[in-house]
């Protein structure tokens, strides 16, 4: 499976992602403008987790997903057009969008070339924003474990692109400015299989271990959480927001 290929994942990924604060994206939503009616873009959109969020607070979303598994799990929303594209490439028209996101995606973009494209599709004086969930694996003690597991199987494994310095990201090529920061905890609470089914819906862990070392991962997984009836995830989600510089 390459890198970034979340076909074989796409099932597992819709049944077992946590959504997002809702309080954050209130927070996001009155810090860029946006207001019911606006157009809104949301950029490797999965399976339209953070797009069904857009959604719900009116905004006239286009979802732009490469995969067509990952858009096959997605819902259907009368507000809501999905279309094939991608950061760098993603058919929106020019100026079309009061607020592009990308949710748990834009450090799988080329951002040299993504960044371009994003100011190309914001009107003036849009923003752009991109956020993850980050676990917390030190404040749970079974994500601690689970983590061990992880890291014992392959000691190099890093999600390290949550440490990027994304204000630095966004504003390298000159076409963003104004980097605001915002961030929130929340708790996703699992149960055995939903928290299993995280770690395999993981692309980068699956393609680093390999199907026999990510099989046998899985099972050590599954039998640490064997006698749990349910498993709080704590979270760290951190958004960045972006200006859109206007060159006329």
């Amino acid at each position: 499976m390459p890198r970034g290929d979340f076909t074989p994942q796409a099932p597992t990924y819709a049944a077992s992602r946590p959504t997002y604060p809702q309080p954050l994206i209130d927070e996001l939503s009155a810090h860029v403008g946006a207001r019911p009616g606006d157009a809104v873009a949301d950029i490797g959109a999965g399976t339209g987790l953070f797009t069904q969020t857009l959604a719900q607070r009116g905004f006239v979303v286009t979802a732009v997903e490469p995969n067509a598994a990952m858009r096959a799990q997605a819902p259907t929303l009368p507000t809501v057009r999905w279309v094939d594209g991608t950061f760098e490439t993603t058919t929106l028209d020019d100026r079309s969008q009061r607020w592009v996101t990308a949710a748990q995606a834009f450090h799988w973009a080329d951002a040299a070339r993504a960044l371009p494209e994003m100011r190309r599709v914001l009107k003036p004086a849009g923003r752009f924003t991109v956020l993850w969930n980050n676990r917390l694996n030190d404040q749970s003690p079974l994500l601690a474990a689970a983590w061990r597991i992880i890291t014992d199987a392959r000691s190099d494994f890093d999600d390290n692109y949550r440490a990027m310095d994304w204000p630095s990201v966004l504003t390298a090529t000159g076409d963003f400015t104004d980097v605001v920061h915002h961030e929130a905890r929340h708790v996703i609470t699992m149960d055995r299989v939903r928290f299993v089914n995280l770690w395999k819906s993981h692309n980068r862990l699956t393609v680093a271990l390999g199907e026999q070392r990510m099989r046998e991962v899985l099972g050590a997984i599954e039998l640490l959480v064997k006698d749990a009836h349910t498993i709080d995830v704590p979270y760290l989600c951190r958004a960045w927001t972006a200006q859109v510089v206007d060159r006329g």
